[in-house]
């Protein structure tokens, strides 16, 4: 008797739970269906009324504006590993000038604040703020001083930034992005622009959750926002402030931007600019550029249009309790802390702060209705093995909250439908596949971080403390990664004057017909020397070029065989006290320094060449050549010397002779820019 009892009180508490989850499921899932209706509805609606009205932003609308100064605000906490990379490529990804970057440091962190340095002596445009106080103490804080600092460098170099703009030391941004920036402010007060994943393998399923995740409220829920709601919640990255908002801001809250007491700054800064008059926009724009990709059965490569979002990308954690401690900060700080906030007068902004809150509710209510789907399995189970002993279902099928379920089935299945659309949007239609299984993986994360999160605040609110900064150990993309992220060539080629829009235009028009790489084309079309595209790509690369003079490291042929030379591409050019510098073929991925490093016996350094520098080095250097006159100089130095020609003139020269390996003077006649008897006149003077 007790165990029947025991038994039907079990069934009946089953059966309750199922009732209320499904109830639960119902509100959430209409409340979901409502936002995708929004969402669909502003982009039909666009795409059949507004279009020709509506023009996208073209990229000569960029170029004309006026580079107002903008200020990056970057806080870093233990980032030795990353900073220096990011910042390097922050300031060389930027196909913009008139920017000034402010790391946040701290004094028991050194090795950051060293980072940093080394980054700036490269990058003079860069100033580091060491806070007061030792860290971590959390993000909120070090922006403040931050902020501090920008104020008294303003003061200090008599200057007004237009624009402030929030990032993270993880953070590969993308080139244009100050440029939208600067063209929309400060029409527009606050900008928050896309946050994306990096990709990465197929295996890697915790990092798979967050592609998924920020694929669909980075393309619709943010959008939906924009519509509904008068604020916008920063993702913490990709935010930039107007001058007019960064001052309100300050005012409001006695100069202290960010809420200390918060572990997401971020999403009550965008809150509380709900009572600020002004425009604030989630930007999406896409540019389109040429990328190599694998066939699917052949594998061979072919070269196709692909789009690309305007947007920030990082790494996001990969192991599933990195994933939870991160997602709890998360958490703790929009679902909990969160609540501080209060509501608002606009019923748009309180519907989002009700969707925000509800995620403690929906995330621990998942991973129980798991549990009452295995208990409703195990009922099967056991009436198919002991038939005679029937236990009923928990809910049957006359029973109205039976249909209910069967809504509740259907609304699973269209969010299913929508999360595999927005990811096989961003990234391809593979990844929106696996966004199937990965939405198994991910609410289970979400329940162990919102069980964290629940611990940490009772924790901190029994404490009286402040919860730290919980920051995430962070990974930089390898080179390879990198490339797509970086400024295209012709931009680069076309900001220097290197090419005419026409040329740029015929090139792109070859490589679209006949494929290759589009500095070889130019290269072909004669448009510009092999060297000039180095250049280019030693800049798109933040690496350094350089053209060898065989003559000058005649001393360090000892330290690199002809054998290794010849087999990876490269040749020794100094000796600077890291080590010493190879020149590289450029476009040649090779050995990296790491690994030459080892090969020689010693720390490696590389700069950037062509492929006819390496050639003529190796054929002038190692064979011997290296007759240098004792008296006069060189023959080219001389007739620089002397004002016979001009520094173009004879770079151009012996860019000719190292493709064709014919003598100077030869090439300087056949230019008509020396006679025979000019000639001998000046090698009669050199020897």
């Amino acid at each position: 008797m007790e165990a029947f009892d025991l038994g039907f009180v079990t069934w009946y508490a089953f059966r309750v739970l199922f009732i209320v989850l499904v109830v639960v499921f119902l509100i959430s899932g209409l409340d979901d269906l409502f936002m995708d209706l929004v969402h669909y509805t502003r982009l039909i609606h666009r795409r059949l009324f507004r279009r020709k009205f509506i023009k996208p932003v073209t990229r000569e609308q960029l170029a004309d504006a006026p580079e107002k100064p903008i200020a990056i605000m970057i806080p870093a906490w233990d980032e030795s590993n990353i900073i220096q990379r990011m910042l390097l490529n922050t300031a060389g990804a930027c196909d913009y000038k008139n920017f000034h970057i402010f790391v946040g440091t701290y004094p028991n962190d050194e090795a950051t604040a060293h980072e940093a340095q080394k980054a700036r002596e490269v990058f003079p445009n860069m100033d580091i703020i060491v806070t007061p106080a030792d860290g971590p103490t959390n993000k909120a804080d070090c922006l403040n001083w931050i902020y501090q600092g920008i104020r008294i460098f303003e003061k200090k170099h008599d200057i007004q930034f237009a624009a402030f703009v929030m990032q993270d030391a993880e953070d590969i941004v993308h080139p244009l992005w100050l440029k939208f920036i600067n063209h929309l402010m400060p029409r527009v007060d606050f900008i928050q622009l896309p946050v994306f994943p990096l990709e990465g393998p197929w295996y890697q399923f915790v990092a798979g959750v967050y592609r998924d995740e920020f694929a669909e409220n980075h393309t619709k829920d943010m959008r939906a926002r924009e519509v509904l709601s008068e604020a916008l919640p920063s993702a913490g990255v990709g935010t930039a402030l107007s001058r007019r908002t960064i001052e309100w801001l300050a005012n409001e809250r006695k100069n202290q931007i960010f809420d200390i007491k918060s572990l997401t700054e971020d999403y009550l800064l965008g809150i509380l600019l709900n009572t600020m008059p002004g425009k604030k926009i989630f930007l999406q724009q896409w540019v389109e550029f040429r990328q190599k990709r694998k066939r699917w059965f052949s594998r061979e490569e072919k070269e196709v249009t692909v789009r690309q979002p305007v947007a920030t990308r990082e790494y996001f954690p990969n192991s599933f309790m990195s994933a939870v401690r991160q997602k709890s900060r998360w958490i703790l700080g929009i679902s909990l802390q969160g609540w501080s906030a209060g509501w608002t007068r606009s019923w748009g902004t309180n519907y989002f702060l009700y969707r925000d809150r509800k995620a403690l509710v929906t995330n621990l209510a998942v991973v129980i209705g798991y549990v009452v789907v295995l208990f409703w399995a195990g009922i099967s189970a056991f009436n198919a093995w002991r038939p005679g002993t029937e236990i009923p279902p928990l809910v049957e099928v006359h029973e109205p909250i039976f249909k209910v379920a069967l809504v509740v089935l259907g609304l699973f299945g269209w969010r299913i439908a929508n999360r595999m659309f927005a990811t096989a949007t961003i990234y391809n239609v593979f990844e929106g596949c696996l966004a199937v299984p990965r939405l198994l993986l991910g609410n289970f994360v979400n329940f162990s971080a919102t069980v964290m999160a629940i611990q940490r605040f009772i924790k901190s609110k029994i404490s009286g403390t402040v919860p730290a900064w919980g920051k995430t150990e962070h990974a930089w993309p390898s080179e390879e990664q990198m490339r797509k992220y970086r400024r295209k060539l012709g931009d680069l080629l076309l900001d220097r004057r290197m090419v005419t829009a026409d040329q740029l235009e015929e090139a792109l028009a070859i490589q679209q017909r006949k494929g290759g790489k589009l500095g070889a084309i130019l290269i072909d079309m004669g448009a510009l020397w092999e060297e000039d595209v180095v250049h280019m790509v030693a800049e798109q690369e933040n690496k350094q070029a350089v053209e060898i003079d065989p003559y000058a490291a005649r001393d360090l042929l000892d330290l690199v065989p002809r054998s290794c030379a010849e087999e990876h591409r490269v040749y020794p050019v100094a000796m600077e006290a890291g080590g010493l510098v190879l020149a590289k073929e450029a476009g040649d991925d090779g050995l990296s320094e790491e690994q030459m490093s080892s090969l020689l016996g010693r720390k490696v350094m590389y700069r950037l060449t062509s492929s006819a520098d390496i050639d003529f080095a190796i054929r002038r250097g190692y064979d011997g050549d290296h007759a240098s006159p004792v008296q006069g100089g060189r023959l080219g130095e001389r007739l620089l010397k002397t004002g016979a020609i001009d520094g173009e003139t004879l770079t151009e020269a012996l860019r000719r002779q190292k493709r064709t390996n014919q003598r100077l003077g030869d090439i300087l006649m056949a230019m008509n820019l020396i006679t025979r008897e000019q000639l001998d006149r000046h090698l009669k003077d050199i020897e």
